[in-house]
């Protein structure tokens, strides 16, 4: 029997370690050695569409893109409310995984989270690995709103119908707010790195990084682009096509 592909969305935080506008790094977590999917590779932030991410309620929280734009730029989503969906799994992931928080303050700023906060912002973070449905609760909480306008859909890859475990996975882009330090959650995954897409390439053929095919693809991809702007412009106005390879290209690169 073929399994069915769970909705899942994946982000690729990206900064410029420069500041010159024409470096680009992304951000890599490592996964736990003992998951049951991809033990050990290095990935993107990313998990399962849940159920509470494209309520009503998930929509109020968004600012810039409402649900008939996400539709507009992700047309085969079904029912319709799931493309803004993925937007704000996608936020959501990068809290739960990464630490970061794609949000605008009351005043309009993207969310940068002091020292004397992070205690309160943390167990934020416990309590949506908990239960991610009290997501878009937390943030009007806090009077933010999810920055959806900053997240960029960049790829669409859907798991071979021969495997076991199946993801039909939208990829975002988006920049890592810059007062934001990325930490990895230390129970899905145990490292975080930030490294440019052509250092990933390099140790990934060295062996020397575990990086599933997917991943490796899309890294491929950005290893293109010489600065974040690139990237992001090259969004705008994309036809995203799926893109679902063959069992055993899984394990090349």
């Amino acid at each position: 029997m073929v399994a069915i592909p769970k909705d899942a969305a994946t982000i690729v935080l990206m900064r410029d370690p420069s500041g010159s506008r024409s470096g680009l790094e992304i951000l890599m977590l490592q996964r736990h050695m003992k998951s049951r999917f991809l033990p050990g590779a290095y990935v993107f932030p990313g998990g399962v569409l849940e159920a509470a991410d494209y309520t009503r309620e998930a929509e109020g929280i968004c600012q810039g893109l409402t649900s008939l734009q996400a539709h507009s730029i992700i047309r085969d989503a079904s029912p319709p409310e799931k493309a803004l969906g993925f937007f704000v799994a996608a936020a959501r992931e990068a809290f739960e995984e990464a630490g970061i928080l794609l949000a605008y303050d009351p005043s309009g700023d993207l969310v940068a989270i002091a020292e004397e906060q992070r205690p309160r912002f943390t167990e934020y973070r416990a309590q949506v690995q908990k239960d991610p449905a009290c997501f878009p609760g937390l943030i009007r909480k806090e009077q933010l709103a999810l920055a959806a306008d900053r997240l960029f859909y960049f790829a669409h890859w859907i798991t071979p119908e021969i495997a076991p475990i199946r993801f039909d996975t939208r990829f975002f882009v988006a920049v890592a707010p810059p007062e934001q330090k990325a930490r990895h959650d230390a129970l899905e995954t145990t490292d975080s790195k930030w490294i440019s897409p052509q250092q990933v390439l390099e140790r990934h053929r060295e062996g020397r990084l575990n990086v599933p095919f997917p991943t490796y693809c899309n890294v491929k991809a950005l290893a293109q682009f010489s600065g974040i702007e690139e990237v992001i412009a090259s969004c705008r106005g994309k036809e995203v096509a799926a893109v679902q390879p063959l069992l055993d290209m899984l394990n090349l690169g």
